[in-house]
């Protein structure tokens, strides 16, 4: 055989658990499932990196089909926002968590800091203040900040930025899109969040050229998807 059968239903399972369009239709059973298979085959043979048979894509959508049943599918927007996004890196990054009690000092240490730091991102929740920022700016703040007020630092952390259109202010599940590829691929989020176009997501330096280059893979193979959609149904 080509490829592992099991590889091929894991890069199946990944696209189609992830995928805006096909997923009620699939575990419904649908679809053509020939026709499917012609039109995933250019993102499995990406994933996989070796050109898969459409039969044996076939094969692995039946066994999906087999195992799961009743997910709710997310509009195809979602697929287009994913296809217009482009992806960003940055390294060496610090995350900071501080008591919301300390957040009037803070806010004032950090208007000082923000327009010489490399990369600086802030969310407040009730009980804390998370920053996410580069190391240099994370030792100055640190420098400053009252040891009682800290409540955790992670250091050696990348940050993956993804530049979508205005598109996803109105399109649910572009979070859980990307949220679901990662999972898949076993890479640990460590923060997410999401800045009017922009979507911050954390993870292990160690992560990180994995997490890119999944991320990449669904955002070429989503292109090539909504290409075929075109002709295929």
């Amino acid at each position: 055989m080509v490829q592992n059968m099991s590889s091929v239903s894991q890069a199946v399972t990944e696209v189609v658990s992830g995928d805006p369009i096909l997923r009620q239709c699939v575990v419904r059973g649908i679809v053509n499932y020939r026709k499917l298979a012609k039109m995933l085959q250019p993102m499995v043979s990406q994933i996989l990196g070796k050109e898969i048979p459409i039969d044996t894509i076939k094969v692995a959508l039946l066994r999906y089909t087999s195992r799961v049943g009743g997910e709710k599918s997310v509009k195809k927007e979602v697929l287009d926002v994913i296809a217009r996004s482009s992806v960003e890196l940055r390294t060496d990054i610090t995350i900071i968590v501080v008591r919301s009690t300390a957040i009037n000092y803070i806010a004032q240490l950090l208007a000082k800091i923000v327009s010489k730091a490399r990369f600086m991102a802030v969310m407040q929740s009730v009980v804390a203040t998370t920053i996410v920022v580069d190391k240099d700016s994370a030792e100055e703040i640190l420098k400053s900040v009252k040891k009682d007020d800290v409540i955790e630092v992670q250091r050696d952390q990348a940050a993956v930025v993804i530049v979508s259109p205005e598109e996803i202010m109105n399109v649910p599940g572009v979070l859980a899109y990307i949220a679901n590829v990662l999972s898949q691929n076993n890479i640990n989020i460590v923060h997410i969040e999401s800045c009017y176009t922009d979507t911050i997501i954390i993870v292990s330096k160690n992560d990180l050229e994995k997490a890119f280059s999944t991320i990449m893979r669904h955002v070429d193979g989503a292109k090539k998807m909504l290409s075929l959609l075109k002709t295929s149904f």
